[in-house]
């Protein structure tokens, strides 16, 4: 696949993450459902089970799990549709997979902004929203600080892969900075791991938490 371009498939991709982070943005001004218990304090280590969103090259979409096991802060384990992903998958390549790179180590998401990315041709979105409960999520987050990213290149090499061409890739985190867990994101990867699940190397994910232990 070296050398491929994968324009058509990233961009219609992104198109359906802008759509995606305009949904997110709607649920956090959506009245809460009440009720709902609050998603636990963690002091950076746990496990939490989300309900994985997955869309691949091509278009072909399934939902699984997905489960993320943190120690101190620092991500230690995934698993999703049940294999094991190495966590290169999360910061390979730099650019297109910044809330990856979040994700990693959780002590980032709140030192994330434009001056950390500039460097990397990015733009990062931060602000603290009224803590709201996604409608699908069985937990409410305890505060909700709301991380969007978008990386705008005219060709970006992906080695293995295949390349980028006049592409936007947009990401989304919202993050419960009291429980310190990720309560809600939408992230693009490109890594053979990837392989394994969607039969290419690419893979759109939405992911909302469902359990935290």
């Amino acid at each position: 696949m070296k050398g491929r371009r994968y324009t058509r498939g990233v961009v219609v991709a992104a198109v359906a993450v802008t759509l995606l982070v305009a949904l997110a943005m709607w649920f956090s001004a959506a009245y809460a459902r009440p009720g709902k218990p609050l998603v636990p304090l963690t002091q950076g280590t746990f496990t939490a089970q989300y309900t994985a969103e997955v869309m691949c090259a091509g278009g072909n979409k399934f939902e699984t799990n997905l489960t993320l096991v943190y120690k101190n802060g620092k991500l230690a384990r995934a698993v999703l549709g049940g294999y094991e992903l190495p966590l290169a998958v999360f910061s390979y390549p730099h650019q297109f997979a910044y809330i990856g790179e979040l994700l990693l180590d959780l002590d980032k998401v709140r030192s994330v902004n434009n001056e950390t990315v500039k460097g990397l041709g990015g733009v990062v979105y931060k602000r603290s929203l009224n803590p709201v409960p996604f409608d699908k999520s069985p937990l409410a987050p305890r505060s909700q600080l709301l991380v969007e990213t978008s990386f705008n290149y005219s060709r970006l090499v992906i080695e293995g892969h295949g390349e980028l061409i006049n592409a936007t890739t947009h990401g989304l985190l919202i993050f419960d900075d009291k429980a310190d867990v990720p309560y809600f994101f939408i992230i693009d990867i490109i890594h053979s791991a990837m392989r394994r699940v969607c039969r290419s190397s690419y893979a759109n994910i939405v992911a909302y938490i469902r359990e935290v232990r």
